[in-house]
């Protein structure tokens, strides 16, 4: 696929411009990675944004180093509200065309805005598109790549009542699609990203891109070990967006079920993990393709997660 300068022979600064906001909270160990990734990028026409979320480490120092170095990089601190709110502020501080989220502990693929750019020009009824991601060390060895394609055979909403998909710096979404969504849900406990692609793909089509776009990085200190934070979340999520809707809401709760009987697994308590079976079961879980339901990215940080 050309590059739209290519397409279009247009400068840098006639093409659309992307956003890119990073929330961040203590994150001075990982957030230079993060906006050098942005800066690294085979698109050009990008905004990137950090948002302080209230740090107590050295985030603000290293904000003001690597300003040095990329004087177009815009920042602002606020008060700790949660990776929602930071998301929030971010949003109303962006001035581009599409939007792309990218925690401060993750990565973005070089060409990972070009492809998306483009794929979103290529298609305009596509209000959302995304790809592929890697799982990498806390020094950002890639140890897996995490395939996201959700199933042909059903619609997006459809796919997404099972389990959040793709994390957050996967896809490019529209401003035109965000204007319409709104912002994240703040009074979420966890899982705000997945309720907010349920609620792109209420009003936009959604669309696959095969091929990695960004990093994911595990590591001792991140908000998605969490494990019982993002239960709850997840938990009103789906209660929240299918709870009008039993047929979907049934495949949700059999699916956060079915995650509670693998993490109990995990931790080898054979009690805990035949009673979150046994509830799978009650709720037709079993009826359910279990692609539909099981996620490689469950398995491979299960055996790591500790509840809070």
């Amino acid at each position: 696929m050309s590059s739209l300068k290519e397409q279009y022979g247009k400068p840098s600064n006639m093409l659309p411009l992307v956003s890119v906001i990073i929330p961040a909270f203590n994150s001075a160990q990982f957030l230079a990675d993060a906006v050098e990734s942005v800066f690294a990028q085979t698109y050009s026409a990008v905004e990137c944004i950090v948002i302080d979320d209230g740090s107590t480490d050295h985030t603000q120092e290293l904000l003001s180093e690597l300003l040095k170095l990329h004087p177009g990089l815009k920042t602002a601190k606020k008060n700790n509200g949660g990776l929602s709110s930071a998301r929030n502020m971010g949003m109303r501080e962006s001035t581009g065309v599409f939007i792309s989220f990218l925690d401060a502990d993750d990565a973005l693929i070089p060409d990972k805005i070009e492809r998306q750019v483009a794929f979103l020009d290529a298609y305009p009824d596509v209000g959302l598109v995304y790809g592929d991601y890697l799982i990498a060390t806390e020094t950002l060895r890639p140890v897996e790549m995490y395939t996201t394609e959700m199933p042909r055979e059903l619609e997006p909403i459809d796919s997404l009542c099972y389990r959040n998909w793709f994390a957050p710096m996967v896809p490019l979404v529209r401003r035109t699609v965000t204007n319409r969504v709104g912002e994240f849900d703040e009074e979420l406990a966890g899982a705000e990203d997945w309720d907010y692609w349920i609620r792109c793909a209420k009003v936009a089509q959604i669309a696959y891109l095969p091929g990695v776009v960004s990093v994911y990085r595990i590591h001792p200190g991140q908000l998605s070990r969490n494990y019982f934070g993002n239960r709850r979340g997840s938990i009103q999520v789906v209660k929240k967006q299918f709870g009008d809707d039993p047929g979907r809401l049934r495949g949700a709760m059999a699916s956060i079920q079915w995650t509670h009987a693998k993490y109990h697994w995990s931790r080898r308590e054979k009690i805990a993990t035949a009673m979150a079976v046994a509830k799978f079961a009650v709720m037709g879980g079993f009826g359910f393709h279990v692609r539909y339901i099981a996620g490689p990215l469950e398995n491979i940080v299960k055996s790591q997660l500790k509840p809070v």
